[in-house]
């Protein structure tokens, strides 16, 4: 692969990082969160899901507002936003304060990595080998111990803190870049913003039309009135969508988003697998209750997952260097749809601790095929950041629409002390049913997989240079 296709990824990982960073420390305390609220589980799923669409949406509209304002001025305007809706979600006592407050506080991370992924870059290709390598292990223990961290600091203080703590840490993050490098400009992206506004109210209709459905209601609630205005308007603001962007000079979509299968393919892809990733936040809850701990204390069992996710991307990449893309996205799907089948059905600990590991194994087999290839061959050269932006894009939508779908599995709000351990039978049926949810996402996803074209030989992608 060309050096410079390589480089392009860079902000691309950060935002995975950071995505599943924030999934850690949010994830163990939803039903603390439920409960001492009184939201349902259903509507507190939200707290991760728009975080997380609005997250990756805000990263090209950032870097293009910033690109006026200045890399460095933006920065720190991300960072205040940041800290503002922190601190916002950590004094919330009603769901719309929660929500706003997660919005902004994902507009604002948004903001931050266009800089902070520059600086980054810089750093590991000045330095030698084994600083680099310190860096990655430093971004290993970030992932594996926040879990576990998390559950101790909700559940010895109060879950107001996970975000209050990030006022300091936007602070302390806010003076270690005055020793980055000196804005020298920054390049407009070579794209229009107007597609990502449409892209992003189609996702949010959908994503309120998915959180309207009653499965109790059979197919009848295909037209309830809850649903069916907001599932008119996403399917129906894709044809404005592809007027706008073909009538742009500077168009963000590729022009075979809705007619070429091999996109159609990947996104879909892209979009399953990033579904059966954030699934992992029924994980800390279904564990904790399982096994008769307090709720709120399974940050513990989401470390063993990143943990397993981690040490397997060697040997994911070293497969993917072997199989293809295709053959890590099946492998990866396979492992996640078998790990998720038996955490619903299984209730022996030792068999649930060597499931977690599996289940961490396979979202590193699909964090890790590279799907790019094949967008390097459908994509022509100037437009393979945009298209880097699309997969990332479609995943968060994936992640976002899947974890309201699994919402669907929780009703009512459930109160209980949190003293007492196990798990409310209601929100036990709910976490067998949401894990089989993402189970059967799985198996779509293997099967989509195996569907994809492999790669041609070449591979160069020498289209539109």
């Amino acid at each position: 692969m060309p050096f410079g296709k390589k480089l392009t990824l860079d902000s691309f990982v950060i935002a995975i990082f950071l995505s599943a960073l924030d999934l850690g420390i949010v994830s163990p305390s939803l039903t603390m969160i439920s409960a001492d609220l009184g939201f349902p589980v259903r509507w507190v799923i939200w707290v991760i899901a728009l975080h997380l669409a609005v997250f990756v949406l805000a990263l090209p509209l950032m870097e293009a507002w910033g690109a006026r304002a200045g890399r460095r001025n933006w920065f720190a305007v991300s960072l205040v936003l940041f800290a503002a809706g922190s601190f916002a979600v950590g004094a919330s006592d009603n769901w719309w304060s929660l929500i706003g407050g997660r919005v902004i506080q994902a507009l604002g991370a948004g903001g931050v990595v266009p800089l902070l992924s520059v600086e980054i870059r810089r750093l590991i290709y000045l330095r030698r080998r084994s600083w680099r390598l310190a860096v990655h292990l430093v971004l290993a223990g970030l992932l594996i111990l926040v879990p576990f961290l998390s559950s101790s600091v909700a559940w010895h203080y109060s879950w107001r803190w996970l975000f209050w703590i990030n006022l300091p840490a936007a602070a302390a993050v806010y003076l270690l870049s005055l020793r980055f490098t000196p804005d020298t400009g920054y390049r407009n992206p070579p794209f229009q913003t107007t597609g990502l506004f449409y892209f992003a109210v189609i996702l949010l209709s959908a994503m309120i039309a998915v959180s309207q459905l009653d499965p109790h209601q059979g197919w009848a609630m295909l037209v309830d009135p809850g649903f069916l205005p907001f599932a008119v308007l996403a399917i129906g603001l894709v044809v404005p969508l592809l007027m706008v962007e073909r009538q742009a000079n500077r168009p963000f979509f590729q022009a075979g988003l809705l007619s070429d299968l091999r996109l159609i393919g990947l996104y879909a892809a892209v979009a399953l697998a990033g579904c059966t990733w954030v699934a992992v936040v029924l994980v800390p809850g279904w564990m904790a209750g399982v096994l008769d701990h307090p709720q709120g204390t399974g940050g513990a069992y989401l470390s063993i997952v990143a943990g397993a996710a981690w040490l397997t991307l060697p040997l994911a990449r070293w497969i993917s260097s072997r199989w293809g893309y295709q053959g890590g996205l099946a492998l990866g799907f396979f492992s996640t749809a078998a790990a998720y089948f038996t955490l619903a059905l299984a209730d022996d600990p030792l068999t649930l601790t060597v499931v977690l590991a599996v289940l961490g194994s396979g979202l590193g087999f699909t964090l890790t095929a590279p799907v790019h290839e094949l967008l390097f061959e459908v994509v022509p050269f100037r437009q393979l950041k945009n298209g880097l932006i699309a997969i990332a894009m479609f995943r968060a939508a994936g992640g976002a629409l899947g974890l309201v779908l699994i919402g669907l599995a929780f009703f009512e709000p459930v109160k209980t002390g949190w003293d007492a351990a196990g798990l409310p039978a209601l929100w036990e049926q709910g976490f067998r049913m949401g894990m089989m949810t993402a189970a059967g996402v799985a198996v779509l996803g293997f099967v989509i997989s195996l569907l994809l074209p492999l790669p041609e030989e070449t591979g160069d992608n020498r289209r539109g240079e």
